[in-house]
């Protein structure tokens, strides 16, 4: 009785409606409202509309959109045919001004909290629709169909594309082509995810879940490749070995005049339009002949554009195949140097950053505050720091400041189109480097 009371009563607080106008946009991109003196979050929607709601209760009240009333507030076109159903694209809707405004007050709010006083600037380079270089896609098995695509906005339910405007078309093109690929390869290939990358070479696609034990497989999987004119095509088992099934030309990333082939799983800036409004931040702000340490190097995106103007340049890695391949790209160069080291676990020392005049660094959305900890006490006084949290960049940035750093520049960068999240690029300088700017 216990048990059926308890359903009966879950079903009654998830069909409650309610009629809620919305405040202001959350963090998330939701627009918040107010019901009984709590928040309610509601995806989709824009301050000043009113909306009838169908309330969630959980941790927090959330409200799925039901009808929009009252009178309309100007809204931007969405361009997916798959909009407020995939999970991916939440803002949409924001017409540019707001957009735009949302997104500079993700960076604002973090750093007013942190008590660092500085002006954020418009967003530099907005990636543009059809840019995005790589994708990362679900699928499964329902009903004896198999299902290729994003998942839906908090749930783990898959909702099927066959089109995403902000991927590169060459990435589009090929999403039909590899649902029926995955259904052909048979009933055991139950669920996994599909990445896909653009790379200078030609399309990098890793099939997980997939083990092609069979040599039919195997066979369907090397013609897939070469009918889409694939660079590579990997597949992963459940158990995560991954393995390279056809290598048709190396997939080869260009950073600068270096060229880097990119592992079978590492990190890569979204879009070539944000990686290069980020890497120009780099060259503009570190001058030439400086002994550099780029910490989070990853493939050495940041830093081997101007690697020929450093002095010095050592890219210190945790990945360990990223920092291979970083190794192996820069192998002729004596003054560069790639080693991997788990700088959350292991961050260089004050004394191992004695050589460095500057560093640059790009954490993970975690943040650096064991190595910040360590640069605060180093004697180099030009940092460079890239953020794609501005959470974590600001508690750091607090950090340096109360170490005599100043923050004297920063660059929102909008990498992730139609997302809530934005990246930035701060430069703090202290001692002579500060003196020389102000001289």
């Amino acid at each position: 009785m216990k048990g059926g009371r308890g359903k009966r009563g879950r079903a009654a607080a998830a069909t409650r409606e309610a009629t809620l106008t919305i405040e202001r946009l959350g963090t998330g991109g939701d627009g918040i409202a107010h019901l009984e003196g709590r928040p309610v979050f509601v995806p989709f929607t824009l301050p000043g509309e009113t909306w009838r709601v169908v309330l969630q209760e959980g941790g927090a009240w959330r409200g799925r959109p039901l009808e929009r009333l009252g009178e309309p507030v100007a809204r931007a076109e969405p361009s997916c045919p798959h909009f407020t159903r995939c999970g991916g694209c939440l803002l949409q809707h924001l017409p540019d001004p707001l957009y735009d405004e949302f997104k500079r007050q993700r960076v604002i709010e973090p750093l007013r909290q942190a008590r660092i006083d500085h002006s954020v600037p418009a967003l530099l380079a907005r990636s543009p629709q059809a840019s995005r270089r790589r994708v990362r896609l679900a699928y499964a098995r329902r009903g004896g169909r198999l299902l290729l695509g994003y998942r839906a906005l908090r749930s783990h339910d898959i909702v099927p594309i066959a089109t995403c405007p902000i991927s590169l078309p060459v990435i589009q093109d090929l999403l039909p082509p590899l649902t029926g690929l995955l259904t052909s390869l048979g009933g055991e290939i139950r669920e996994g995810e599909v990445v896909v990358t653009a790379t200078h070479t030609g399309l990098d696609v890793r099939l997980g879940g997939v083990e092609a034990r069979s040599l039919e497989q195997r066979e369907r999987l090397a013609a897939f490749a070469d009918t889409w004119d694939l660079a590579r095509l990997t597949v992963a088992s459940e158990r995560g070995a991954a393995e390279a099934i056809v290598t048709r030309r190396p997939p080869v990333l260009r950073f600068g005049t270096t060229l880097v082939t990119l592992p079978l799983a590492s990190f890569l800036q979204a879009t070539e339009a944000g990686e290069a409004a980020l890497q120009a931040a780099v060259a503009d702000w570190l001058p030439d002949r400086t002994r550099v340490v780029d910490l989070y190097a990853g493939l050495g995106t940041l830093t081997l554009p101007i690697a020929t103007r450093c002095e010095r340049l050592d890219l210190v890695e945790g990945d360990a195949d990223a920092s291979a391949a970083c190794a192996r790209a820069i192998a002729a160069y004596p003054r560069l140097q790639a080693r991997c080291r788990d700088l959350e676990a292991d961050p260089l020392e004050a004394a191992e950053l004695a050589p460095f005049d500057a560093a640059v660094l790009d954490p993970p959305r975690s943040g650096a505050a064991r190595q910040v900890e360590r640069l605060a006490k180093a004697s180099l006084d030009r940092i460079v720091y890239v953020s794609c949290h501005p959470g974590s960049f600001a508690r750091d940035a607090q950090h340096l400041q109360a170490a005599g750093f100043e923050l004297v520049a920063l660059r929102p960068v909008d990498q992730f189109l139609f997302a809530p999240e934005v990246e930035l690029a701060a430069l703090f300088l202290r001692g002579q480097a500060k003196a020389k700017l102000n001289a």
